[in-house]
């Protein structure tokens, strides 16, 4: 299986992970989610989880980073990036490697 392939299938076993993978595939189809679109809901989901793990929002800085301005700055590109894909003004695009096998 290829590699991306094989990232995919993952992503959707995460972002679903009590279904039988035949069901996410007639899912994906019904509802015309692509490849690119599971990547992007596994990317915003795991930047949520981030945020409610180390509690970044209470102080208004990232959990991440010792120095105060870096915390700060980084909270605040994180939570742009989190409504930049839940508006879809950021979208993923998946180009394959020429030979890519896993």
């Amino acid at each position: 299986m290829k590699g991306l392939e094989k990232l995919i299938r993952d992503m959707r076993k995460q972002l679903f992970p009590y279904h039988h993978e035949h069901d996410i595939e007639r899912g994906c189809e019904r509802w015309e989610v692509g490849e690119a679109e599971y990547i992007e809901s596994w990317l915003l989901d795991q930047l949520r989880a981030c945020h409610a793990k180390n509690g970044c929002d209470k102080d208004g800085r990232c959990g991440l980073y010792q120095y105060g301005d870096l915390a700060k700055r980084n909270h605040e590109i994180c939570s742009e990036v989190m409504l930049r894909l839940e508006n879809g003004s950021i979208k993923c695009s998946i180009k394959e490697d020429e030979g890519e096998d896993s």
